[in-house]
């Protein structure tokens, strides 16, 4: 299932996926999620083969971090005078530019991220129940670790590397995952709300087949469906499981 290849990193089906869907259809999410940089609309980006910065990616993650809305990201507030008069404001800009039902199927994959993928490692760092969703990346010759999250109240995004650009010898999981677990440790982090929004359905699919299950089956995962397009048919799980 996509489910599974998003959790553990199973980059041939992110990359058949988009290659299904097209690559501009790709890039022109990207833009709408906060990036602004040019970039060819090549297949290799499909498996991350883009220069961005952490800034960057952390803007992405935070438009996904507040359910499709985009805020640009400032560091600077107000200008204010020796005694304290503001010289002048940056009101805050908010555009909804991803609609929140496909958006909450990709937040829960990536809280399965953080819970039982390439990103379970996190959890060492928070407190326990804590529910947070991220992402591990890699580059080819473990050149660049990355790891980009959020909880319920703040998103950040990790990158490891060396200058000249030779392997840093860090996974995802081994280097950046770690810093971020760290940092978000040292701050008063608020757990994530699991509750789906309106048109998005909860159910138990069968891990194996993708098709609808019992709770008690035991390949069984539950699972967010947009309304109308859940599966219909059941899976025989508990005769298959008697027949092994």
């Amino acid at each position: 299932m996509l489910y599974d290849a998003l959790v553990h990193s199973y980059n041939i089906a992110t990359a058949r996926l988009g290659l299904a869907l097209g690559v501009p259809a790709v890039t022109d999410t990207l833009r709408a999620l906060g990036a602004e940089r040019p970039f060819s609309d090549y297949p290799s980006l499909l498996l991350g083969a883009v220069n961005f910065s952490p800034l960057e990616v952390t803007q992405m993650y935070h438009t996904l971090a507040a359910g499709g809305f985009r805020t640009p990201l400032r560091a600077i507030r107000a200008v204010l005078t020796a005694d304290g008069r503001p010289l002048q404001r940056y009101p805050l800009s908010v555009t909804r530019v991803v609609d929140h039902k496909p958006l909450y199927l990709l937040n829960s994959a990536l809280r399965g991220v953080t819970r039982e993928g390439t990103g379970r490692g996190v959890q060492a760092y928070l407190p326990a129940g804590m529910v947070v969703a991220g992402k591990t990346g890699t580059s080819d010759e473990l050149r660049d670790s990355w790891f980009a999250g959020f909880s319920e109240n703040y998103v950040a995004a990790v990158w490891l590397g060396l200058d000249d650009n030779r392997p840093a010898g860090l996974t995802g999981a081994r280097g950046a995952l770690r810093v971020w677990g760290d940092m978000l440790s040292r701050l008063e982090t608020h757990s994530l709300s699991a509750a789906a929004p309106d048109g998005v359905d909860t159910l138990w699919v069968d891990q194996r087949n993708g098709l609808r299950s019992d709770d008690d089956c035991p390949y069984s995962v539950q699972l967010p469906f947009i309304a109308g397009s859940q599966p219909g048919q059941h899976s025989a799980c508990e005769l298959e499981v008697m027949d092994e």
